[in-house]
């Protein structure tokens, strides 16, 4: 089976490769110093397992989510410096099939890295109980929190929804780039989430197909968009 490795930390990433080429259950152990580099090299690698560490934790749960959009056959292996059960929920989020501590031993990588490859999940009993947490939280509070966003936010998630970058947010409503930032700011914060997969999750699974304020009439329209997809 083949697997890929990105990390920055040089040592660490040769160190690691090493070790898993060792182990041999692996035919082949690429190597990336970032996920550009991987992005560059996706076609050439087609690799079905990828273990994922950043120096910046925030800045990884964005690289997760953009590769998780990119390469969605692939199965990722989040190596954190060490992560609470937050952001082991917001790495759940953001595509991740696993989430391990830096501070674990290499026969407990060997093992998460197995179990991922088979399809299955790797994260702490207190992470999945997090999550389980938040999603029954979500169930109680999801007309609450949608009932908050303004109609300019309402249109804003839902081009986030369409994929929409910042800057085509922008571009679609006419408004300034930082301007679209503070309103996907607010809605993470109304919505309770910390990436734009989660909040277009949340748009596709209470949203979709109903009917919600527009900021240009302040009257009620209805989403009809994703409904052609």
């Amino acid at each position: 089976m083949k697997l890929g490795v990105v990390s920055p930390v040089v040592l660490f990433r040769k160190s690691l490769c090493a070790y898993l080429t060792a182990v041999g259950t692996y035919v082949n152990v690429l190597e990336f110093d970032s996920v550009s580099d991987l992005v560059d090299r996706s076609k050439e690698s087609r690799l079905p397992v990828l273990i994922l560490h950043t120096a910046d934790p925030g800045a990884g749960l964005e690289s997760l989510n953009h590769l998780h959009q990119l390469l969605p056959e692939m199965r990722i292996l989040f190596l954190t410096e060490g992560s609470d059960e937050e952001f082991g929920a917001q790495a759940l989020e953001s595509g991740a099939a696993g989430c391990l501590s830096m501070t674990e031993t290499p026969q407990v990588l060997v093992k998460a890295v197995g179990q991922v490859a088979k399809g299955e999940r790797w994260f702490p009993p207190r992470v999945t109980n997090a999550v389980l947490d938040r999603l029954i939280a979500g169930r109680r509070t999801t007309p609450v929190m949608a009932s908050n966003l303004t109609p300019r936010e309402w249109e804003v998630l839902t081009l986030i929804a369409q994929g929409n970058a910042d800057k085509e947010v922008a571009s679609s409503l006419c408004i300034s780039t930082e301007t679209a930032k503070s309103h996907v700011k607010s809605i993470y914060k109304k919505l309770q989430v910390s990436t734009r997969r989660a909040a277009a999750v949340f748009y596709f699974k209470h949203v979709r197909g109903k009917i919600v304020p527009s900021s240009k009439s302040y009257k009620e329209k209805e989403i009809v968009a994703f409904d052609r997809v």
